[in-house]
């Protein structure tokens, strides 16, 4: 895969210091730094082979599980009997992968599709999947423009991600619609009733103590009355 240039590094290498001691940056000597400029370019080293192996693995599924289609695999994938499979294999002994990691791989795969922008394209794979969050692939062209140009590192893209999502619910609170409304319960729906979450969450509830199940509960009351407030609003639309 292609890299980005230095320049675009999210882990520059640091200038040797003698600085006074702190707690996050204490002085090193000369041995020192030399140990920790290898330890810095092994860590490179690592996680340039852990992206690679993580985006070809996502562009894979995306060609032989998604047919090569990206809004399959940005979309409903519930009608998809493999993913479904991953899903539920995901962190057992024959998947040591994670649900998370699952949905990053194919997610940045889908996206590297749909997304021509030379901004995204040039990002690697750590501050893609900090973009995902966003949804929007417009708002995600632009942020990896902002992201670019300003050579943010991974933790700057966290908190410069943290915000967009925040402005994000701010203008999306009073614009609510009929067909928001409807895609957010539709997308709570299809996460809690999917077969391998409902299994997951049956093991949970069985560890859980007392207090958290009665908070559990408290929880799902309020939801359930929540859904009768909303049917009941709609049953006298009827």
């Amino acid at each position: 895969m292609t890299r980005p240039s230095k320049a675009l590094s999210p882990h520059p290498a640091p200038a040797p210091s003698t600085a006074r001691p702190t707690d996050d940056a204490p002085a090193l000597d000369a041995a020192q730094r030399r140990t920790l400029a290898e330890a810095l370019r092994r860590a490179d080293e690592t996680r340039d082979a852990i992206e690679d192996a993580l985006v070809s693995f996502g562009r894979w599924m995306l060609v032989h599980v998604f047919d090569d289609d990206a809004a399959a695999a940005l979309g409903d994938r519930r009608d998809n009997p493999v993913w479904r499979t991953l899903l539920s294999r995901a962190g057992g002994p024959t998947l040591r992968l994670s649900e998370r990691m699952l949905y990053v791989a194919l997610h940045i795969a889908a996206h590297d599709r749909r997304i021509t922008d030379e901004a995204w394209r040039s990002l690697e794979p750590g501050r893609k999947e900090l973009l995902l969050p966003l949804g929007d692939e417009a708002l995600m062209r632009k942020a990896a423009q902002h992201v670019t140009a300003m050579k943010l590192t991974q933790r700057a893209t966290r908190t410069y991600v943290r915000s967009l999502r925040e402005a994000q619910r701010e203008a999306d609170g009073p614009r609510l619609t009929p067909a928001r409304l409807s895609a957010r319960v539709r997308s709570f729906r299809e996460a809690v009733t999917d077969t391998a979450y409902q299994k997951k969450a049956a093991e949970v509830l069985r560890k859980a103590d007392d207090e958290t199940l009665a908070a559990m509960r408290d929880e799902l009351l309020a939801v359930q009355r929540w859904s009768e407030r909303l049917l009941a609003k709609i049953d006298r639309r009827g």
